[in-house]
């Protein structure tokens, strides 16, 4: 893997940490290649149970990279949509696996880089983060970075951040459920390795389920919701009774 993505092991916690601190880890292609395959190896490796994931410097990431969205700006409607699924990719392997993901919010998480936060299951910031949208502020529409956020925080506060543009506190961003906890300057990332080492003890098995079960839930209505955790249920059921035998 490249050093543009630093991959470390504390026991069961796999921590990965966006290193492109001299760009605030602003999201290129190669980094968004890297951080959609770390977690595909991660959601693969039976030794992991959780994941936690950090920019390196005073940014969790600032975004995408603009000097590269720019060396683009020529390209046919064909290439832009033929390209288009490489913009989102990491946010859905991110989201996509069945463990637990925290992220680890120090300084600015905006746009793209809020985006990827929000498609962790957890998120850990640092009284310094500040988060938001500047795409509409920038003369750009809001498209890649609009589903996930409307889908969990409501269509209200979602307008405010993508239409507005304003930057939030960390404080301001628990508030409307963008992040979970607050804790001081620089002790997110310490913070979010706790919250993945407290799951990391608990029956692994329980812990995909339950992952599965809240991203899918999520997708569905109430009633198939249902259904598919009584579904689940048995499996879970037939787990146990092997366990036992």
């Amino acid at each position: 893997m490249s050093d543009i993505l630093l991959i470390e092991d504390r026991g069961a916690v796999r921590v990965l940490t966006m290193n492109r601190p001299d760009k605030l880890n602003a999201l290129n292609r190669a980094l968004c290649d890297a951080i959609a395959a770390a977690a595909r190896e991660a959601g693969a490796d039976d030794s992991v149970a959780a994941l936690v994931l950090t920019g390196a410097g005073r940014a969790f990431s600032a975004g995408a990279d603009m000097k590269e969205a720019a060396a683009h700006a020529g390209r046919s409607h064909r290439q832009t949509m033929q390209a288009a699924p490489s913009v989102t990719v990491h946010f859905d392997a991110v989201a996509g696996i069945d463990k637990p993901v925290v992220a680890a919010i120090e300084g600015y998480a905006l746009g793209g880089g809020a985006a990827l936060a929000l498609s962790c299951d957890l998120a850990v910031a640092g009284a310094n983060a500040v988060l938001g949208y500047p795409e509409v502020k920038r003369g750009l529409a809001a498209t890649a970075v609009t589903p996930t956020l409307v889908a969990q925080i409501g269509r209200k506060a979602a307008a405010e951040l993508l239409l507005i543009s304003e930057n939030i506190d960390a404080e301001r961003a628990a508030a409307i459920g963008l992040v979970n906890r607050v804790v001081a300057e620089g002790a997110a990332v310490e913070a979010a390795v706790a919250m993945a080492e407290t799951m990391a003890a608990y029956d692994h098995d329980a812990l995909w389920m339950t992952k599965r079960m809240i991203r899918r839930s999520a997708d569905l209505a109430l009633a198939d919701a249902h259904a598919m955790a009584l579904d689940n249920m048995l499996v879970m059921g037939g787990f146990e009774k092997e366990d036992r035998s």
